[in-house]
């Protein structure tokens, strides 16, 4: 989303029309939208923000926009809101697909696994930082990395983008189940790397060891953890330092032990 676009408020309820496990690691979720969503499909890396019902009394309470569109949090509002991908849209039906990264502990991942048909959930805000209409983007070979929380937004980005865009994907997963061969029929450059319980990630030195051609015409795009998002910004400048100020884009999606609204996505 480009930076002089003003935030369109949004407040839809999204209710649960379906629910499929995956994997032991992955919860899809169908919601229809009681409002008309935009969503563009050339957008790289698709975000979204949920927000939860308050639980002390199961109800469902928007916040209020200013004079420029900005939300206005209530008390504690804030704290029941995360950030997830989009999975998929589509644009007849209305309705909205998001996948659930299973973890431990979290609003979300417990409002997932409990979730049946019917539930319902907030959508306070949507967007993209980038798309492919994006001259910056356009005339350069596209790099999405990312670890699981990312995979879904990688997968849309992918099944959307314009049939002559070069691309490479590299995406670590936590088990081999969570690998999605759709996205390998695509006939585009995925590369997949599970991750071994209780081993260091090998997402960032998979990328850096990867040998492109055309150095200088690249664009990366990535979701990862906080920490890693830090040392993969400060590689990617290291290793390919000719490139243009704005072609490495890498967020930090989630951070370890820490909820949402404790740390910055953007650093």
């Amino acid at each position: 989303m480009k930076k002089n676009e003003k935030r369109v408020p949004i407040n839809a309820r999204l209710t649960v029309l379906s629910i499929n496990r995956l994997s032991q690691n992955l919860i899809r979720i169908c919601f229809s939208s009681d409002k008309t969503l935009t969503v563009n499909p050339l957008w790289i890396g698709p975000h979204l923000k949920l927000l939860f019902a308050d639980p002390k009394t199961n109800e469902l309470v928007f916040p209020d926009y200013d004079e420029n569109n900005k939300i206005i949090w209530q008390d504690g509002m804030r704290q029941r809101v995360r950030t997830y991908s989009v999975r998929h849209y589509d644009v007849t039906t209305n309705q909205l697909m998001i996948d659930f990264v299973v973890h431990q502990t979290g609003i979300a991942t417990l409002w997932a696994q409990q979730a049946k048909v019917g539930d319902q959930v907030g959508l306070v805000g949507m967007g993209a930082k980038c798309k492919f209409d994006d001259s910056n983007v356009t005339q350069r070979k596209l790099v999405l990395i990312g670890d699981i929380s990312a995979m879904p937004t990688i997968c849309y980005t992918i099944e959307n983008m314009p049939k002559d865009c070069d691309v490479a994907a590299f995406i670590e997963v936590n088990d081999s189940h969570d690998v999605l061969q759709s996205l390998n029929e695509k006939q585009r450059d995925i590369h997949w790397i599970v991750r071994k319980k209780g081993e260091a990630s090998q997402l960032m030195a998979t990328v850096i060891h990867h040998d492109f051609m055309n150095n200088e015409q690249l664009f990366f795009w990535g979701g990862v953890e906080s920490t890693l998002a830090q040392q993969m910004r400060h590689a990617l400048d290291d290793k390919y330092p000719n490139l243009a100020s704005d072609a490495i884009q890498i967020i930090s999606y989630w951070r370890e032990g820490c909820a949402e609204g404790e740390f910055r996505h953007r650093e």
